[in-house]
């Protein structure tokens, strides 16, 4: 049986290279990719347009060089979103350096993952390190969203609680979704947000949506304890057909 690579766990490393390539992708991140540097790989998130984020995780590298590390799943159509600005840049997307990233508490490469202490090491396509950490531990551990193909372009960083790490400069200049983004932070007019729950039952699944008594919900990530769920309510218990939800309190 061929598993869905959105349930593979994997962050995968892209890299972005050319003369013009932070100044390129300045335009496109919710980060200020002029302090990006070698050593610490910072939060940010790709928007479209409409504000909503499509891919995110760390961004790190130099101005000629940047490497940015998302879920392989969203691989594919982040590449068609840069690929219909990239015709009027100077830089290109490097084929073939594609990685598998690991999580360890120590490493040869040293690029500390922001604001974790984590750091990062790229391993060749499809290879395994037996100490992995699965990506919904760190992920809900440290309630920090990772979008994948099932929740890409849905919600706002806003969110996805993305703002509490640094993820958007509110101080850089324009980029793609910017104005509505700042329009959600200052206007305060986002009504759903990131809570953690601990379930019961059928365990949930990313892009799984919960509509019962009028919650407007969604499965963010899971792992076999707790679930992170962008949601309209602080309702303490949620309930599906098959899964029973129990806010996590202090969230």
């Amino acid at each position: 049986m061929t598993l869905s690579t959105e349930h593979n766990n994997d962050l995968v490393l892209q890299r972005l290279s050319g003369p013009d390539a932070a100044n390129f992708l300045q335009g496109y991140v919710t980060c200020d990719v002029e302090t990006v540097t070698l050593q610490a790989a910072m939060p940010m998130a790709f928007t479209s347009l409409k504000g909503r984020v499509i891919a995110n995780g760390w961004m790190f590298g130099s101005p000629a060089e940047v490497s940015f590390i998302v879920h392989r799943s969203v691989v594919e159509s982040l590449d068609a979103h840069l690929s219909k600005y990239l015709v009027f840049s100077r830089s290109t997307i490097v084929e073939g350096v594609k990685s598998v990233i690991q999580f360890s508490a120590s490493g040869s490469n040293r690029v500390a993952l922001k604001p974790f202490d984590w750091i990062v090491e790229a391993f060749p396509h499809h290879s395994r390190s037996r100490e992995q950490l699965p990506l919904a531990d760190v992920a809900v551990t440290n309630e920090f969203a990772i979008v994948t193909k099932s929740t890409a372009d849905r919600f706002l960083p806003q969110m996805l609680g993305l703002t509490a790490f640094e993820t958007v400069s509110f101080t850089k200049g324009c980029y793609l979704g910017q104005e509505i983004v700042a329009r959600a932070e200052h206007r305060g007019v986002v009504k759903r947000r990131l809570r953690q729950y601990l379930w019961a039952g059928e365990k949930p699944h990313p892009g799984q949506d919960i509509n019962e008594s009028g919650t407007n919900g969604t499965v963010i990530t899971a792992n076999d304890v707790h679930a992170l769920i962008v949601s309209n309510t602080d309702n303490a218990i949620l309930n599906t057909s098959h899964c029973e939800l129990t806010l996590v309190q202090n969230n």
